[in-house]
């Protein structure tokens, strides 16, 4: 989903381009992502400019990516003027994005997400190091809801899980699809997402994805008997009963009844036991 311009050009299928063209709230996720003067905002999936022709100008710099080949030499066009701007035409799933953003600056991340990509560029956004300030993003409204789904919901999981160990995302407010062009199937919602500098590291980041993905897998299954069969572990019931204890869950519960940092926690015991199964 990307802002339009009064003359657009035709979205593209193949890159999930929707281009929001309501103005109000255009400006109402500039208000969002309450980016001080000082700052650097980076904008996945630039579009027409829309959102950074409301941003230049308020921010000291502003960075543009765009993929598609006749939106990036536009940008360019329109913001030839303006030293502020950077537009880089590469796709953001293969750009170093942390590379991007000046040494030492404070920046913030602004992205209509692509639905066909949705998942992938969102975790690259959040490993970006240092973290980011405040991330915006617009996704499907379903998205929006596993993000910020809490335990014991039925929409928590490993989405849930990844989002909210690397920060704290709240629902700010939901667009209908009727607001893009082309109309897309389903509603959309922006999401706000204010970083954690705890987040887990690299190497936790993937014990962690491990875990979620096979717990959330089974997650009508209590805790213990997945431990215990799943291939990645294989556990003894003592092994279990152990890791309970320290991490304080009961192992009769079933996944989806610990919160990230407990399942965060689990993942860390976890690493000294596939480690011993290599």
């Amino acid at each position: 989903m990307r802002a339009e311009a009064p003359e657009h050009r035709r979205a593209k299928r193949s890159l999930s381009q929707n281009f929001l063209i309501d103005r109000n709230l255009q400006e109402k996720i500039i208000r969002e992502l309450d980016a001080p003067p000082q700052d650097v905002v980076l904008e996945i999936g630039a579009g027409h400019g829309e959102l950074g022709g409301r941003l230049a100008g308020r921010v000291a710099d502003l960075v543009l990516v765009e993929k598609d080949d006749h939106l990036a030499p536009d940008l360019r066009d329109r913001f030839a003027d303006n030293e502020s701007v950077r537009v880089v035409h590469d796709d953001a799933l293969d750009v170093d994005l942390s590379a991007l953003i000046p040494a030492g600056r404070a920046y913030r991340v602004l992205s209509n997400l692509p639905y066909a990509i949705t998942t992938p560029l969102l975790f690259r956004i959040l490993d970006m190091r240092p973290p980011s300030e405040r991330v915006v993003i617009t996704v499907q409204r379903e998205v929006a809801e596993r993000i910020v789904a809490e335990p014991g919901s039925k929409t928590y999981g490993a989405l849930s899980v990844g989002v909210q160990v690397r920060g704290a995302p709240r629902v700010a407010f939901r667009i209908g699809r009727n607001a893009f062009r082309p109309v897309p199937a389903v509603d959309s919602a922006v999401v706000v997402i204010d970083p954690d500098p705890g987040a887990p590291v690299a190497e936790e980041e993937a014990a962690l994805r491990r875990l979620t993905r096979v717990v959330f897998g089974q997650r009508r299954k209590q805790l213990q008997k997945i431990l215990r069969s799943a291939p990645e572990y294989r556990l003894s019931q003592q092994e279990v009963e152990q890791l309970a204890a320290i991490i304080g869950f009961d192992p009769s519960d079933r996944p989806e009844k610990l919160h990230p940092q407990e399942l965060r926690a689990l993942a860390r015991g976890l690493s000294g036991h596939v480690e011993k199964r290599k």
